[in-house]
């Protein structure tokens, strides 16, 4: 029995989907995979800034780094664990996707910083920073 032309190509791509699943891993075991290996890259600094720590800091009591404050100085743009920014440029370097490099990122985040420092310089000149309303102390002769 002849097959139809729209049946044998059903047919070749049902094929060549299960070549393909068998070649690559789904799109969630990506992600997993990337989301692993971030981990351990994130873990690995982590790790090391507590041995650099330990070693050499041994008069004050530090305490040690762990990665949830590493999580959450990046989420709040901050740096009390003292490598956020290390870690912040090892996540931006998984979401540019070897598209930009890591001087291209840097150069771009120290850009950033001159123009926000030029834009805060340029309100200082024109305008003085005033209290807001609600925080003006307001006598109370009654």
């Amino acid at each position: 029995m002849a097959l139809s032309n729209a049946e044998r190509q059903r047919r070749h791509r049902a094929r060549l989907k299960q070549k393909l699943a068998g070649v690559a891993p789904d799109l969630p075991t990506q992600y997993e995979n990337v989301g692993a290996d971030l981990r351990e890259k994130l873990y690995a600094i982590i790790d090391e800034e507590n041995a650099h720590r330990e070693r050499y800091i041994t008069a004050l009591s530090l305490e040690r780094i762990d990665f949830s404050r590493v999580i959450l100085d990046i989420a709040l743009n901050e740096n009390r664990s003292g490598i956020a920014d290390t870690a912040r440029l090892v996540l931006l370097q998984a979401l540019c996707m070897g598209e930009s490099t890591e001087k291209e990122i840097v150069d771009a985040l120290r850009q950033k910083a001159i123009e926000a420092a030029q834009k805060w310089q340029g309100r200082d000149e024109r305008e003085p920073v005033q209290p807001l309303a609600h925080y003006l102390r307001v006598p109370n002769f009654g």
